[in-house]
């Protein structure tokens, strides 16, 4: 595992060595950021890596100029392993970490106000069961619901990685715009609905 490209191109990265995390192939990875790159939403974005384990995709992010990432993972092994790869590749200045649950983070942010915290782009990798499983489907799309309440109308975008054969959620007041597959997964691209209430002025960036 390592920085595909960047400041930080070639730093291998530290990940928890056990069955309880899934580290995005480069392979995946690769393809992931050429796509948001082609997009225009890695350079001075600000980021939100989600359930991050030891902070694979944000530090992809903040190594291909993302201005700053906020890393959310409830692991505190992950964590440790999370500040030695921000060290490893001198991004540390960039980044925020919380070792905490995703869902009480996101509420958290949310209840601030809208001109509070706002990212460009949120990655959101959280385990597979969420999306594939109907009992905790309901619960995955409303805090997809919640994240995208962050997210700043128009370009930025929500990327969810799950696995192919899960069909997509559909968490209110995102609209999903892109779905990509490799393999056994695939990445589903969200953006503010276009349904939802207009924002007053001073909410837009």
């Amino acid at each position: 595992m390592r920085v595909l490209s960047g400041s930080a191109r070639g730093v291998p990265l530290k990940t928890v060595p056990d069955l309880g995390t899934r580290p995005i192939l480069d392979r995946l990875k690769k393809s992931l950021f050429s796509i948001l790159d082609a997009m225009g939403l890695l350079v001075d974005a600000r980021v939100a890596d989600l359930y991050a384990g030891t902070g694979t995709l944000g530090l992809e992010a903040l190594s291909r100029g993302a201005e700053h990432c906020l890393f959310v993972e409830k692991r505190p092994d992950g964590v440790k392993l999370l500040h030695e790869n921000l060290v490893k590749t001198k991004l540390a200045t960039k980044a925020e970490v919380r070792c905490a649950a995703v869902g009480g983070v996101l509420q958290e942010l949310a209840a601030a106000g809208p001109d509070q915290r706002r990212f460009d782009l949120i990655l959101y990798d959280p385990p597979f069961a969420f999306s594939r499983d109907a009992e905790s489907r309901a619960a995955l799309e409303a805090e997809l619901a919640l994240a995208g309440r962050l997210l700043y109308p128009g370009h930025a975008r929500l990327v969810l990685r799950c696995e192919r054969k899960a069909a997509p959620p559909a968490p209110a007041g995102l609209a999903m715009v892109r779905h990509w597959a490799d393999g056994p997964h695939a990445l589903a691209f969200y953006q503010v609905s276009e349904t939802q209430p207009a924002r007053s002025p001073e909410e837009k960036r």
